[in-house]
């Protein structure tokens, strides 16, 4: 299969994908009700949600710029901001191009090696974004066990507290293999390679970037920085998912607060692992659903709620990104990467 035959496949799939999960999640809700309910948001607190939304954005390029420090000591947070925009515009068209784009825009502008800016992204997706988001899954499970359990009867209450002990367990499985390269590398030897040379050498390629990234990311007190701008990156996500609450009163009428934001945002989270751009589709699917079935709220205002939470940060990242792409590629003419730079 020739690599334009692989890409038009992608495409398409991605494209059946929004269409089929968007139809799901409309199906049987009048376009009517959920205008209505589109129509009684306060959008007062929708725009005060873009601030916010902007400030996450920043932070991310914020502790980026950490993670750089001790190899580029005068990355500039402005370039880095540019280049975290860029990303995500992407991914909001083409499901996971941000992610290659985003350390090239960088590299090119930093005169770097592409190299090591994308062991940095490997590392900050696997260390510090992934573990938390599963210890945050493994805290809803067992600390809102009692609210699943009533939306999903089919789950028991001490099956949803082994499920967040696994998610937990697995975070710290996931952590130690990236923390210790020469573990890993042992474990896949002794075990993958002994299969499959091809699947053997992808993963060996993974273990030597976090390999890279640990010897940008060398000093304790840079390690803890990561570790509260994390934190703060994922506190302030949530931030909107909240605010988005009062828009639609779900504070006083349904008693919403930040526990029950996070507990969506986390459901909401899945559908961007999905090969879909942007998790359009998906994340309507998914948080209305869970809304449904938890909050036993009506679907037009559910999927009123999703469509707005989702709709903002994509348009925000879309236009932001896509003016700095514009400059970017006005600038600096964006290439398109050789197999040798991607090496």
């Amino acid at each position: 299969m020739t690599p334009k035959t692989k890409s038009a496949l992608r495409i398409t799939i991605s494209v059946l994908l929004v269409v089929g999960s968007l139809y799901y999640a409309q199906k049987g809700i009048e376009f009517g009700e959920l205008m209505v309910s589109l129509k009684r948001a306060n959008y007062w607190w929708i725009m005060a949600t873009i601030p916010v939304i902007i400030l996450s954005h920043w932070l991310r390029a914020l502790r980026w710029k950490t993670m750089l420090k001790p190899t580029i000591k005068d990355a500039k947070l402005s370039d880095l901001f540019s280049a975290v925009m860029v990303g995500y515009a992407v991914n909001n068209v083409l499901p996971k191009g941000g992610e290659f784009l985003r350390p090239l825009v960088y590299s090119r502008r930093a005169k770097v090696s592409f190299s090591l800016v994308m062991a940095t992204i490997i590392l900050e997706r696997f260390i510090f974004d992934m573990p938390v988001t599963l210890m945050m899954a493994a805290g809803v499970f067992i600390f809102m066990r009692n609210d699943i359990a009533i939306a999903y009867p089919n789950f028991t209450l001490s099956q949803l507290t082994g499920m967040g002990v696994i998610v937990a367990l697995a975070s710290a499985f996931i952590l130690v293999l990236v923390l210790y390269p020469s573990l890993t590398e042992w474990i896949l030897q002794k075990t993958i390679q002994r299969f499959s040379q091809r699947i053997y050498l992808r993963f060996h390629q993974l273990v030597e970037s976090f390999r890279r990234g640990f010897e940008i990311v060398k000093s304790p007190s840079q390690y803890y920085r990561l570790i509260l701008e994390s934190l703060a990156i994922w506190f302030v996500y949530i931030i909107p998912m909240w605010m988005t609450f009062y828009a639609f009163g779900f504070d006083t009428s349904l008693g919403l607060d930040f526990g029950d934001a996070t507990f969506l945002f986390i459901i909401g989270t899945i559908a961007f692992i999905l090969p879909t751009p942007g998790g359009v589709g998906f994340f309507h699917t998914l948080v209305a659903g869970a809304m449904m079935k938890l909050y036993r709220m009506n679907g037009a205002e559910a999927l009123a709620y999703a469509t707005l939470t989702h709709g903002v940060g994509y348009l925000v990242t879309s236009l932001v990104g896509g003016f700095y792409f514009i400059m970017e590629n006005k600038g600096h003419h964006l290439p398109v990467v050789t197999g040798e730079e991607a090496a």
